[in-house]
């Protein structure tokens, strides 16, 4: 299926008179077009949560409308596929509570806790010691006329006298403020710029430049690190790297906080959440093959990322949604004396080989790697393309290729493609539903095949990444297939 991820914006219009046309096209499309939501999208829903909307059910149904039960969420160590309705989710999170970001940050709770675990399992007051360490220890960095406005508008109690205990008692109410202050976010995000400021002129920088360009103002600014070694600086000494989400979410934030494209925060209840949860639906859209999203700022912002991390999500408009996803949209052709094998290779541009290699060691046979014009069966992105010249027979092999951030495909999907492939090229035995489940669900090796003449057709399940895959064998003989210039040159 084709993935794509609709931010808050897009979800909560189309119950305006203004998006018929895009909810017209979804619903004529949806059978092939996959909606995942996120915990990004229950942040801002959240906010309109309140006794007497009636409109927040209807979010919620437009919201399983769209997603069926498609989520995607960070677990910590990576973006996990899960199936639960929006409604399964909702009532989870109600359950858990909202999350109180000081209290996650409050050392003495934590070095209380630390104290009762040592006297349980006799190792001793750990907690104590850890306090009485970093009570001892100054705050490591100077505070001057230059700097000075700026950290208090961050840790308003610290002073030169302070130790390095007052300043990590200071990180809770920081980031406590930070996402629910509008006004202390706004305050630290000017006293940034009065610091470090981006020219005026930035918000019109191509994307691909952005970052370049930000590293030549931190070299002028005499900051000694690039944009990237900034992000990283304050991972730099904790025992666990850097995880994918922090890293993409704290770029996002510092766009937001040096003046690249900053939220203006317009409504009342606008705080820095925004920003965050910004971040994370640009984060969840780098999972899938298309952002949509009707924030200028929030699209500009995702798209340098992208550009930056070499992710092939393609960020859109609501306006640019329909006429980008007709033209990849697989319809196979009406006029049925055109030959299926001949369709598929009509979408390969034979002059953008995107990878090469050997199929064997020592085997002159080479695989050339592109990438398809549409979504073949809508599933398929790209086709290895393989030509053995004395048996004059040529190998497509149709893939399921992530470039993004994802590393997953639901069950659903291997479901759909499965029973799309399977109708298309026709199955009479009485097995079909044991073979499909045992192709979708088990370990062991499964497969479909289909002779006709000239052609071999196998949906097969690649074993490392459980992959459906589509795989042709055909026999160049007489002029079953027409080739154009590009089309011989590759064989």
């Amino acid at each position: 299926m084709i993935r794509v991820y609709l931010d808050w914006g897009v979800i909560s219009n189309l119950k305006k008179p203004e998006s018929n046309e895009l909810k017209d096209f979804i619903e004529k499309h949806k059978e092939y077009l996959q909606f995942p939501y996120s915990p990004a999208h229950f942040t801002d829903l959240m906010k309109s949560n309140f006794p007497g909307n009636e409109l927040f059910n209807d979010d919620i149904e437009t919201l399983e409308y769209l997603s069926k039960r498609h989520l995607i969420q960070w677990d910590g160590k990576r973006t996990q596929p899960y199936l639960a309705t929006p409604a399964e989710y909702l009532q989870r999170i109600t359950e858990q509570g909202p999350v109180d970001y000081e209290a996650l940050m409050d050392i003495k709770k934590l070095t209380d806790q630390m104290d009762e675990l040592g006297s349980e399992t006799g190792v001793g007051n750990i907690g104590a010691l850890f306090k009485s360490v970093f009570q001892t220890q100054p705050l490591g960095f100077e505070i001057n006329e230059t700097n000075k406005e700026y950290l208090s508008s961050m840790f308003p109690t610290i002073s030169s006298s302070s130790t390095m205990w007052d300043f990590i008692n200071e990180m809770g109410p920081m980031a406590k403020n930070i996402l629910q202050n509008k006004e202390y976010y706004k305050n630290l995000r000017t006293n940034v710029n009065k610091v470090f400021k981006l020219e005026d002129n930035s918000g019109n920088w191509d994307v691909s430049e952005v970052i370049k360009n930000i590293d030549d103002y931190l070299k002028q600014y005499g900051v000694g690190m690039s944009f990237h070694e900034y992000i990283s600086n304050p991972y730099k000494d904790r025992k666990e790297p850097v995880t994918r989400f922090e890293y993409f979410t704290s770029a996002y934030f510092t766009l937001d906080m040096i003046g690249y494209k900053s939220d203006r925060l317009p409504k009342k209840t606008d705080t820095g959440q925004n920003i965050s949860t910004d971040a994370e639906h640009a984060f969840y859209g780098a999972h899938c093959d298309y952002f949509i999203t009707s924030d200028k700022k929030l699209g500009t912002k995702a798209k340098v990322l992208y550009s930056t991390f070499n992710i092939p999500t393609v960020v859109l408009r609501p306006e640019e949604f329909i006429s980008t996803i007709e033209k990849i949209v697989h319809v196979f052709p009406k006029n049925e004396t055109i030959h299926f094998a001949n369709e598929a290779v009509n979408h390969i541009d034979f002059s953008k080989v995107i990878e090469k290699t050997a199929v064997e060691e020592g085997n002159e046979v080479v695989a050339l790697g592109y990438k398809l014009s549409l979504f073949y069966f809508n599933f398929f992105n790209y086709v290895a393309f393989q030509y053995y010249k004395e048996e004059n027979v040529i190998i497509l092999e149709f893939k399921k290729v992530f470039k993004n951030y994802s590393d997953f495909i639901y069950y659903t999907e291997s479901e759909r493609v499965i029973s799309v492939i399977t109708n298309f090229f026709g199955y009479e035995g009485e097995d079909l539903e044991e073979r499909r489940n045992n192709f979708i669900y088990g370990e062991n090796h499964e497969e479909f095949v289909w002779s006709f003449k000239n052609v071999r057709v196998v949906l097969n399940k690649d074993m490392e990444t459980y992959r459906p895959t589509l795989i042709y064998a055909i026999k160049l003989e007489n002029d079953l297939f027409k080739h154009s210039p590009q089309e011989q040159e590759a064989l």
